[in-house]
């Protein structure tokens, strides 16, 4: 019996050991104050390409981050990784037509370098999703082992629908 307790013991110890993840970044946005425009130079460090505007806004008691309406939206943040590692990208995604859109398409991808040198580790095109309805996504990617850095980057081309973000987390496999 004592045998058959030990071996338990083993494997949950080994579960615990061996699917361990280093938290790398996590924002659920409740701490930041409604009317926060993200995409500014803050301590938040992301990047609106295109002349994005990402801004906190309150829904119900929860607090997310928003795009405009305008075409083109992007929603950029780089982050210093181990070369070589597994990582896991998640965050929950919500798009709302606002006025005469029908395209809620969005795009997330994970690149590293630049320019002629870029290459794209993983990529989710959310095609169509479910007007005003939160979705989580998860992108699992392998750092090359020559880079160092790399590039989340979240999509939206039609104008006249905001995307919203909430849960943002990237963590080491």
């Amino acid at each position: 019996m004592k045998f058959f307790h030990l071996s338990v013991f083993f494997i949950i110890v080994f579960l615990f050991f061996g699917t361990a993840q280093e938290l790398v970044y996590e924002l659920d946005f409740e701490d930041q104050t409604v009317g926060t425009e993200i995409t500014k130079r803050n301590t938040l460090q992301f990047q609106g390409w295109n002349k994005s505007v990402w801004t906190v806004g309150q829904e119900d008691d929860n607090k997310v981050a928003s795009s405009t309406t305008q075409a083109k939206v992007f929603l950029i943040k780089s982050f210093d990784v181990t070369p070589g590692n597994r990582y896991r990208w998640t965050l929950k995604t919500k798009a709302v037509n606002n006025g005469l859109a029908w395209k809620r398409t969005h795009v997330l991808s994970v690149v590293c370098g630049k320019g002629d040198e870029s290459q794209e580790l993983a990529k989710e095109s959310v095609a169509e999703p479910k007007n005003g309805a939160w979705a989580s996504r998860s992108l699992d990617f392998s750092v090359p082992q020559n880079k160092s850095e790399v590039t989340l980057q979240l999509f939206r081309f039609a104008e006249g629908t905001t995307v919203s973000v909430d849960s943002y987390k990237l963590v080491r496999l």
